[in-house]
């Protein structure tokens, strides 16, 4: 009795995903509306703001639905940048077609990378994240855009007719359990926030007269925020020098002479 209950709640909160390039056709739609185009605003803000700090010579962005960049890379002074998307799209930047789960990438080649929103709308989220992460080289950062289930768009599934609608459709997954896939492949998280107080609102006049309460619940309730941008370092490997002595209870023989040391440093 239970579990046909549970099997219906589990389907109305994850609903069953469609094709993908179905998926991203609705959801580039909806970027095109009042409010989609709010939201990237804001989305485009955080991104510039975290590119901002430090060099990224090399950035890319796994983009879905949105078709366009989050940066300028003219203004970030980028040597090269990089969308790459399942559908053709035409960016201001660089673009590639292919899919998520396979990148098309070098190891350890790219210097900074966006995933903006791809967990939510991907089979294989934990596969997009390894690719990602794969590609990204030691020191690396990378900037995670994922709706927050907690925040009022994520409460506001509980609507019958929004969880029907983009971007409701998508599996949206919690901030933890992301940076737990991060801690996994050995990515430190550097930044966590929470921005896009609005409600889902899609006249403009509301948020006109509501810029006062946009504050207000940005300082009383922060995970509150529509969408949340998760930074990650990767970690870089610390090589092991040559210590001028060896304890004769963990290792047999003498301790090494400044000959010695002289010519491992030269072999290395």
């Amino acid at each position: 009795m239970i579990k046909p209950w549970l099997d219906r709640v589990r389907a109305w909160w994850q609903p069953a995903q469609r094709p993908a390039g179905v998926r991203e056709a609705e959801l580039h739609a909806w970027y095109r509306t009042e409010l989609g185009r709010s939201l990237q605003t804001a989305e485009r803000a955080v991104a510039e703001e975290v590119l901002d700090v430090g060099y990224h010579p090399f950035v890319v962005q796994l983009d879905v639905g949105l078709h366009a960049a989050l940066f300028d890379a003219h203004q970030l002074k980028c040597k090269s940048a990089l969308v790459i998307s399942r559908q053709e799209i035409n960016a201001h930047c660089p673009s590639a077609q292919a899919q998520l789960e396979h990148l098309p990438l070098q190891a350890e080649s790219v210097d900074c990378i966006i995933i903006h929103h791809a967990l939510e709308y991907s089979e294989q989220p934990h596969r997009v994240l390894r690719e990602a992460v794969q590609a990204l080289r030691p020191g690396g950062q990378l900037l995670i855009m994922g709706f927050n289930p907690f925040g009022f768009w994520g409460l506001a599934r509980l609507v019958p007719w929004r969880w029907r609608q983009r971007p409701w459709q998508g599996r949206f997954l919690t901030l933890a359990r992301v940076e737990d896939w991060c801690e996994l492949l050995d990515c430190e998280a550097v930044r966590r926030t929470w921005f896009y107080h609005w409600p889902p609102m899609r006249h403009a006049s509301w948020k006109q007269r509501g810029r006062r309460l946009n504050q207000l619940l940005r300082l009383l309730f922060p995970r509150l925020g529509a969408v949340y941008a998760l930074v990650v370092r990767k970690n870089q490997l610390q090589l092991l020098s040559n210590h001028r002595w060896q304890p004769s209870f963990f290792f047999r023989g003498k301790a090494m002479t400044r000959k010695e040391q002289a010519v491992n440093r030269w072999k290395s």
